[in-house]
């Protein structure tokens, strides 16, 4: 089959096209719904139910610990038989968390009702809605279906997230919790839709490569295969890029949480500073292929190092909002938009430079573990941090900090002398 059109053999519209969409909708209101939001219901909740940043971060915590072990528990569980399953339970688990959200009268129902949010964001978004993907797209075709399903899903979020400050301000932060509880509604009914692979619609599948190619590709990947997890373990370098990665996120679960928060304590209205942030995630959609260009014409260190600083340099735009608006916030947008990248980007390709291709997989499942520890500490760091020092300018220095460590972290490991190098798996020291 060709390499790229919009119809299969048979002169119809493809269904893979259909599936990157639905998977795009999927993710967009998932995904983001349970994390990217966090920061337009942050102070409305706080400030009717009087509970402390902290006491109402943890819940976060709780989510993304809940996830993790999810992960590990359902990932193999990703089948032909059982994925439509697992995402349609997983779905009507994120609408009773968030039903439950909107009918909280203590925190403690904001933390029993993480954990099916928990389940839910694990189990209904990126890693099968990536499988899936996947599945209907060849090597020839799989990255434009990836970048349709991952544009689509920042455009779903960026339309999500404006609707619900709206809802947030005329009608209470309880209708903006039923409002995103409503888009994951509209999730479960997107998954009825969803086919496995090709085959289920008695079609070829598109981008797949010619025999000669597949051959070629074989003989490619069994020179190249790369360094073998029990041996990658084994090194400190992973270990110091698994915790660059964890404080990477710290540093942007707490963004997605107090960035707006930030900039209304700044003196931006919550509407403003809502938009701010929709401008930027449209803006990314350009910032994240510059990346990928800059790190295939130049040393990867210029990108991992550079990203990581500039997203440090973002926290340090954030601490300026509290004393100096007019030159914080755009510090913090220029940086930010370039420093994000630090972790689906960045972090992926820097574990393929240091150990090959033969162990991604398993390499990239423990790096996401990593990740949602970062995850599971960053808001609430940050919450307490606000707590004691009664401002957020210090906490925002700290995050800097944070990733200044991380750049640091990774300005090493991908020194040219850490590179795999095919066929000479002796020089991977560390």
């Amino acid at each position: 089959m060709k390499a790229f059109s919009l119809r299969d053999e048979n002169g119809k519209l493809y269904y893979g096209w259909i599936i990157a969409v639905l998977a795009a909708i999927v993710t967009g209101l998932v995904y983001n719904g349970i994390v990217s939001t966090t920061g337009v219901m942050m102070l409305p909740v706080i400030t009717e139910m009087a509970f402390d940043p902290p006491e109402f971060s943890l819940y976060l915590t709780i989510m993304s610990i809940t996830g993790i072990i999810t992960l590990l528990i359902v990932q193999r569980f990703f089948t032909k038989q059982n994925i439509k399953k697992i995402m349609l339970i997983a779905g009507i688990c994120g609408v009773v968390s968030f039903i439950g959200f909107a009918m909280a009268k203590n925190i403690t129902m904001f933390y029993i009702f993480s954990i099916p949010q928990g389940f839910c964001f694990t189990a209904m978004t990126m890693t099968p809605c990536q499988l899936l993907v996947s599945n209907w797209f060849g090597a020839k075709a799989k990255g434009r279906a990836m970048s349709i399903f991952m544009t689509g899903m920042t455009l779903v979020y960026v339309g999500e997230l404006n609707i619900l400050q709206r809802v947030v301000t005329t009608s209470g932060w309880r209708a903006g919790y039923y409002l995103l509880g409503g888009g994951i509604v509209i999730a479960i009914i997107c998954v009825f839709f969803i086919k496995w692979s090709p085959e289920d619609k008695g079609v070829k599948r598109m981008g797949d490569l010619t025999e000669e190619e597949l051959a070629a590709m074989q003989m490619k990947s069994s020179l190249a295969s790369g360094i073998d997890f029990r041996d990658a373990i084994k090194k400190p370098i992973t270990w110091l890029i698994f915790l660059s990665a964890t404080l990477a996120v710290i540093a942007s679960s707490s963004v997605l949480q107090h960035g707006i928060p930030t900039m209304v304590y700044g003196g931006y209205t919550p509407e403003k500073a809502t938009a701010i942030v929709s401008m930027l995630s449209t803006i990314m959609l350009v910032t994240g292929p510059v990346i990928g260009i800059i790190m295939d014409k130049a040393p990867l260190r210029v990108a991992a190092f550079g990203s990581a600083l500039c997203f440090a340099g973002s926290c340090v735009g954030l601490s300026l909002i509290t004393t100096n608006p007019a030159l914080g916030v755009p510090v913090f947008c220029c940086l930010y938009i370039f420093g994000v990248a630090s972790i689906n980007i960045i972090s992926p390709v820097i574990m393929s430079f240091l150990f090959g291709e033969k162990s991604m997989n398993k390499l990239l499942s423990w790096l996401n573990m990593f990740i949602g520890v970062g995850g599971a500490l960053g808001a609430l760091g940050v919450s307490t941090m606000l707590v004691k020092f009664g401002t957020y300018q210090i906490p925002w220095l700290i995050m800097a900090g944070v990733l200044f460590i991380c750049a640091i972290i990774r300005f090493f490991a991908t020194s040219k002398k850490l590179q795999y190098k095919p066929g000479n798996p002796e020089n991977q020291e560390a």
